[in-house]
């Protein structure tokens, strides 16, 4: 048995959508996010009238492409950002610890002690184990237009704080006119909307092919690093490159192989002249993504032994080949052994029934099995003695 081109593309989408992350973990988010929101909403009225603070996700929730953890005892998290509009007086220190924190602290459904991250608010939960929130504080760059922020960052060795520009709205809107690019009339485009007060996270159920594209990448990535997580390649690196390699194809293939043949070639074209290579943020002028790697090479190194063996993992041309029990492996070795072993029980029940239904045919040029063959696959019938 070979698999054809729509096999291997159906066995991806099915990936992607067992990877995506499950009604109740959205919806627990989802029910933590909104009464963060209305608790700062409320602190706000009582400590700063008149001051308008805006809560709105960032990261992989608010661009569709959020996974579910390897394991039911691995951490999810929310990136969110807290917007104080009315704050820009103050210096970054006193945002993130006389602003921000005491918020945070005062939230009763929060453990007792938050942890300081170098930007942000790391936040858990006692009724979520598993969950947690990253708050950033931050304060409009320009009060006058525009969605640029200022986001506070910690020097851990001095013990300093400043402001770092970001733009979390831009990032998001770039990355879904990306997704749009597509130029098949028949894949769904992606809603671009502006972001309220409190912006509501959605569980995106149709995605596009970037979208999923990007949730295969980044469980791959977890797989691989696995026991290495700090070297493992950060996902607004993965997911900036995908995009900005994204040409509009209209299958996760295409959209996977764009990105392995072609990631190298586009790194190479963008190194400065001291050598380090960048990955610009399309949203922010003069934010480099990669600003680490010449700090931490080891991380360079890993991004790149990584792209190497997803070149391997997925050749079409060696996928194309495989048995089932190869594809089996294959699958459990790339996206995690409860994912492969989930999606080929349920493809061996699928094929059971299509062959009994004579809708599973053979190309008898090719040798592969699909819907779109010639001769179809008899049933096989286990007759005897027991």
């Amino acid at each position: 048995m070979s698999y054809s081109k729509e096999t291997i593309e159906k066995i991806f989408a099915d990936v992607a959508k067992r990877i995506n992350i499950s009604d109740k973990l959205f919806n627990d988010a989802d029910k933590e996010y909104k009464a963060l929101g209305s608790w700062i909403n409320k602190k706000t009225e009582e400590e700063m009238p008149g001051c308008v603070v805006q809560i709105y996700p960032q990261g992989s929730f608010a661009l569709a492409t959020v996974i579910k953890p390897i394991s039911d005892e691995d951490d999810y998290d929310l990136d969110l950002v807290c917007e104080v509009n009315d704050a820009t007086d103050f210096t970054a220190r006193e945002l993130k610890n006389k602003v921000v924190k005491p918020w945070l602290k005062g939230y009763k459904r929060t453990k007792t002690e938050i942890e300081e991250k170098r930007r942000c608010w790391h936040v858990e939960y006692e009724e979520l184990p598993n969950f947690h929130m990253d708050v950033i504080p931050a304060v409009p760059k320009n009060l006058v237009e525009g969605t640029q922020i200022k986001i506070t960052d910690k020097d851990e060795e001095q013990n300093t704080y400043s402001y770092i520009g970001s733009n979390p709205k831009g990032y998001v809107k770039w990355f879904l006119q990306q997704c749009n690019k597509s130029g098949s009339k028949t894949q769904r485009r992606v809603a671009i909307q502006d972001m309220a007060i409190q912006a509501p996270i959605k569980q995106t159920k149709q995605k596009s092919k970037l979208q999923q594209a990007v949730q295969l990448l980044k469980r791959h990535r977890d797989v691989m690093f696995e026991d290495d997580a700090d070297n493992k390649p950060i996902s607004i690196i993965v997911t900036t490159l995908a995009a900005q390699l994204y040409n509009g194809e209209d299958s996760i293939i295409e959209t996977l192989l764009g990105f392995v043949n072609n990631v190298e070639t586009y790194l190479f074209s963008t190194k400065k002249e001291n050598g380090n290579f960048s990955i610009p943020n399309p949203s922010y002028a003069g934010e480099d993504f990669a600003d680490k790697w010449g700090e931490h090479p080891e991380r360079q190194r890993a991004f790149f032994v990584w792209i190497r063996q997803l070149k391997e993992d997925f050749n079409f041309e060696k996928l194309s080949m495989m048995d089932r029990v190869m594809m089996g492996k294959h699958i459990k070795k790339m996206f995690g052994s409860n994912t492969g072993n989930a999606l080929f029980t349920q493809m061996g029940l699928m094929e059971a029934e299509a062959v009994r239904k004579k809708e599973l045919k053979v190309d008898t040029k090719t040798g592969n099995i699909s819907a779109f063959g010639m001769v179809a696959v008899p049933p096989i019938h286990h007759f005897g003695k027991v």
